[in-house]
């Protein structure tokens, strides 16, 4: 037996005593201490220096007990109240590529070729409900930034009382129905941050209930108030809000408008200022709210922690008087579960069955938030919704049922465009997309062009896969209008004007999500005739009568940006034969393929290689491919060189001297032959080379060029958007 035994056991009741008394002294300790709430206000990009603040009000073990915050202060304030520290919400904000998490494009790579095929057409979407022409709710659904929300928030704190997290919680919205401030303490976390950072006119609304939300710093930018009525006694606010400007700052429509968001909530916030124990006003003299790329939120997340330097004495105090507890919040990531079910609402013509092939999960298989996020934007990326949210729901132990919330586009859609090119000046777009009408499935997309030239086109296909299936069967009817221009030794001698019209019908296939294949039968009806003749020297033909032909042709595209590219490869492969089992006075066929690849192999450089080929026999002159298409080939004249075989490949390269200017200089050469039996590339070669640069507006490209040859030297310039149709090209 251990002699000692006795008094080890008389040590350690002492020290059991010794701790329990502690215990119950630090509780009441804690029990009496002024309760801690922490403002951090609106201010969008400024709302980073939050991070900066809150860095070293964790370095000071501050016990903060809860936390109200709007906008980009319901960002931060949300995440750090579950368990994010400041060095992670530091991580966060420096890695996140924030100018692409505010949009709702998805990656151009995970579109379906369809939706590619339409992305650089028209410049102004209009949806039309009932009849009526909308102009869109807003500039951004916020699919991206829901997405990122939910996939920050473990399913826990999913539908929660905000009272019960790590830290308790509130974030302030504005009601758009009843123009009342609303206070949000319940439900799903992630929809309450978006409802209250949801900027009017820049976001669309969130629907919560019966009300309809946007960001709460219109009406309560910095709510003292609320972290009041929470329980707190001693209130820190940290303000990053945009100050009112001085008449003299108020200079242009924007500034004005800016300031009238804030006007509503300037004398509450005077009010809030008073109530607080503490306020903190990071230097932000220089930021704006707009501010996201990654040098200034590095600066401004600086200025945060700097911003509290004046305060440390008074912090110090307050945390050596009241720092008797450590919070212990639990890791707010969520690894893997095992899917227990699927639930899907928000449809109202696309069935469960659709959505659920293509969303690809099945209950009992084990995901990640990675797998879910990726099966999400493809589901988003097929272009039937504006927005695809998900949650995720615990059943038991790692069991979880995953609740999709679809927000289907309208069926129609209302698109505007115009385009300056100089071979047809101005020309202007009009474009009606009608889906699911005259039954569902069926898609309408219907295009007139005017003003330059004439061209009119309607399409009605079935795109929608049906049993699986890629093909999809469609139906084209057409109208041009096309001006063509005849030179001899570099003057312009003749013109004419190209009239068809007629109608297709055939079979497409999609090839995945890179491109499409299609074969038709086509009538064309023909009035080629002279409009001006300006020499008397030649006797001018015409034609009109119709074309029966066959039509067969393949795109692929696989281009990062469809007017922007910087890198990738796109092409397309055309064959066109008259059907000899219908008698008609034409005989010909023809092939051509244009082929580009892009890629931006030294910095702030992007390099791009144009190949076109074209051959052909017993081709009419309307039918000749053009040596300088627009953005093809410079140095010479628009319509000035054509012929039924020719061959042109274009090296161009864009130095990127800012985000959105371009310097950019081109080298071309081309061959031209008369008959593609005597195609020989040894041949004498057309040459020409250019200067210019490029603007990139949200209208499309802005170019501008000069062309150098022998014979020539010729300005180019091209704005606007593609407008591109299914039959307007004269490849």
């Amino acid at each position: 037996m251990n002699r000692d035994l006795p008094g080890r056991l008389g040590r350690l009741c002492f020290l059991v005593l010794f701790l329990t008394i502690a215990s119950i002294s630090a509780s009441g300790q804690d029990s009496q201490r002024p309760r801690i709430g922490l403002v951090l206000s609106g201010g969008g990009a400024r709302g980073f220096a939050h991070i900066g603040v809150l860095k070293v009000l964790d370095s000071l073990n501050i016990p903060i007990d809860y936390i109200a915050g709007t906008s980009m202060g319901a960002v931060m304030g949300g995440l750090y109240a579950i368990g994010y520290s400041p060095h992670q919400l530091d991580s966060l904000a420096r890695n996140i590529d924030w100018p692409v998490i505010f949009s709702d494009e998805p990656p151009r790579s995970k579109l379906t070729y369809l939706e590619k095929r339409d992305m650089d057409r028209f410049q102004l979407t209009l949806k039309i409900n009932k009849l009526e022409i909308r102009e869109p709710s807003a500039l951004i659904f916020g699919q991206k930034i829901s997405l990122l929300l939910t996939q920050l928030v473990t399913p826990e704190f999913e539908q929660v009382n905000f009272d019960t997290l790590p830290i308790a919680f509130q974030c302030v919205a504005a009601d758009l129905i009843t123009g009342n401030e609303v206070v949000l303490g319940q439900g799903s976390l992630p929809r309450a941050i978006r409802a209250s950072m949801a900027v009017p006119s820049i976001f669309t609304p969130v629907e919560w209930g019966d009300s309809l939300l946007v960001d709460g710093g219109v009406l309560n930018n910095l709510p003292v108030d609320v972290v009041r009525k929470m329980g707190a006694d001693y209130i820190i606010a940290v303000d990053v809000g945009t100050p009112l400007r001085s008449r003299q700052e108020l200079s242009g429509a924007i500034s004005i408008l800016l300031q009238s968001f804030s006007l509503a909530g300037s004398n509450k916030e005077k009010e809030n200022l008073k109530m607080a124990s503490l306020t903190i006003r990071p230097d932000l003299q220089n930021f704006s709210a707009t501010d996201f790329n990654r040098k200034k939120i590095n600066l401004m997340i600086e200025k945060g922690r700097q911003s509290v330097y004046p305060h440390l004495d008074t912090l110090v105090k307050l945390s050596r008087e009241y720092n008797v507890f450590a919070h212990s919040i639990p890791s707010p990531y969520f690894d893997k579960g095992i899917l227990y079910g699927i639930q899907i609402t928000g449809n109202r013509t696309l069935p469960f069955s659709f959505i659920y092939q293509n969303l690809g999960l099945k209950p009992g298989e084990t995901f990640t938030s990675n797998l879910v996020e990726n099966r999400i934007n493809h589901l988003y990326s097929l272009g039937y919704f504006h927005t695809v949210n998900y949650s995720l729901e615990k059943m038991e132990s790692d069991l979880y049922r995953i609740h999709v919330n679809v927000n289907e586009r309208a069926g129609s859609f209302l698109r505007l465009g115009f385009r300056y090119q100089d071979d047809f000046k101005g020309i202007l777009g009009i474009n009606l997309k009608l889906k699911d009408f005259p039954f569902p499935g069926i898609l309408n997309d219907i295009s007139y062009l005017f003003s330059g030239l004439q061209l009119f086109e309607w399409e009605l296909s079935y795109p929608r896969r049906a049993f699986g299936s890629r093909i999809y069967p469609y139906f084209l009817g057409f109208y041009q209008d096309i001006p063509i221009y005849i030179f001899y030794n570099g003057d312009k001698i003749a013109s004419y004007r190209k009239r068809s019209y007629g109608g297709s019908a055939g079979l497409g296939m999609i090839l995945f999500n890179w491109g499409e294949f299609r074969a038709e039968y086509m009538l064309e009806k023909l009035q080629v005739t002279p409009n001006i003749a300006l020499t008397e020297i030649y006797d001018w033909p015409e034609w009109q009568y119709n074309v029966h032909m066959g039509r067969i042709y393949t795109t692929i595209d696989l281009l990062d940006n469809p007017l922007r590219p910087r890198h990738g490869y796109k092409a397309h492969f055309e064959l066109n034969r008259t059907l000899n089992l219908i008698r008609q006075r034409e005989n010909f066929s023809r092939f051509y393929t244009c082929q580009e690849f892009y890629g931006t192999i030294i910095p702030r450089n992007t390099s791009s290689i144009n190949i076109f080929m074209g051959f052909s026999k017993n081709t009419q002159f309307y039918r000749y491919y053009y040596l300088n298409e627009p953005l093809t080939f410079i140095g010479y004249y628009n319509d000035e060189f054509s012929g039924s075989n020719l061959a042109t490949y274009r090296f161009e390269n864009r130095f990127h001297w800012t985000n959105i200017i371009s310097l950019v200089g081109v080298f071309n050469i081309g061959h031209i032959w008369e008959d593609v039996n005597k195609v020989d590339f040894r041949d004498p070669l057309k040459t020409g080379y250019g200067i210019g640069f490029q603007v990139d507006t949200f209208l499309g490209p802005f170019r501008y060029l000069i062309g150098f040859s022998k014979e020539h030297t010729v300005q180019y310039f091209t704005f606007g958007f593609s407008l591109k149709t299914r039959t307007g090209s004269r490849q």
